[in-house]
């Protein structure tokens, strides 16, 4: 299969794409593929993550309390101008800085991913799973951050916008831990967790079921890891 056909795949036959993958696992334009993807996405938002900072900041009395009134103004003011006055080399940084940490978590995932895969399985490598997971993060790196996009524009914001279940909820205030957990469970990611199981059962030899198993368990261990991290992070605010 070469590239466009395993891209469209990916979307339209995951079965026998990830089984061709987990045969053959090739990797390296699914990386610049999503690696292009991330930094144009990053590049497109970074406008609306500065405003989003900005007004973070600027109700952040937490923040004020840890650095004194002075120190806290002079940062609000300097977060105020990069809001106002986004330049292109500070949303190409933004952007190559997006591509390069959505890399390094892809390639984090999947060796977390092999370790709990290995306690079901002595088949597979990494290599096999690396390729599957670079392929099916065309779900979220290109379809997903695409939909989110959209919807930044249309809001002026990234950190009100959502592509998982808080979306459901229009009245949530975004600070909030209930609104942290809905979001953080993406539709996305489960579309992309659920094809995923393709390709634990063609790479470790498992069937289905146990590969859905897997697929969600390590989904479930990473959803919990990102509200944990947001609800601490908004308790710094």
């Amino acid at each position: 299969m070469n590239s466009g056909q395993r891209f469209l795949g990916v979307f339209i036959n995951p079965q026998e794409t990830f089984s061709r993958l987990a045969e053959k696992p090739v990797w390296t334009d699914a990386l610049i593929i999503i690696l292009i993807a991330t930094i144009i996405y990053g590049f497109l938002i970074a406008p609306f993550s500065a405003r989003d900072n900005y007004q973070l900041m600027q109700h952040s009395t937490k923040l004020k309390q840890q650095l004194g009134e002075e120190r806290y103004n002079t940062l609000l003011e300097s977060t105020r101008k990069k809001a106002e006055e986004t330049t292109t080399s500070t949303r190409l940084a933004q952007g190559i800085y997006v591509g390069i940490f959505s890399l390094l978590g892809i390639a984090f995932q999947a060796l977390i991913l092999m370790v709990l895969a290995k306690f079901f399985s002595t088949q597979g490598s990494y290599r096999q799973l690396l390729s599957a997971m670079l392929h099916a993060n065309y779900i979220n790196a290109i379809l997903g951050n695409g939909v989110r996009f959209f919807l930044a524009n249309a809001k002026q914001s990234v950190f009100k916008i959502s592509t998982g279940l808080a979306v459901f909820f229009p009245h949530l205030e975004p600070t909030s831990s209930t609104y942290i957990i809905l979001t953080s469970i993406d539709l996305f990611q489960l579309w992309m967790f659920g094809i995923l199981a393709y390709a634990i059962s063609s790479i470790f030899k498992l069937d289905l079921k146990k590969s859905l198993l897997i697929s969600y368990l390590f989904w479930g261990l990473k959803t919990m890891v990102n509200i944990a991290l947001g609800i601490w992070g908004m308790s710094r605010i």
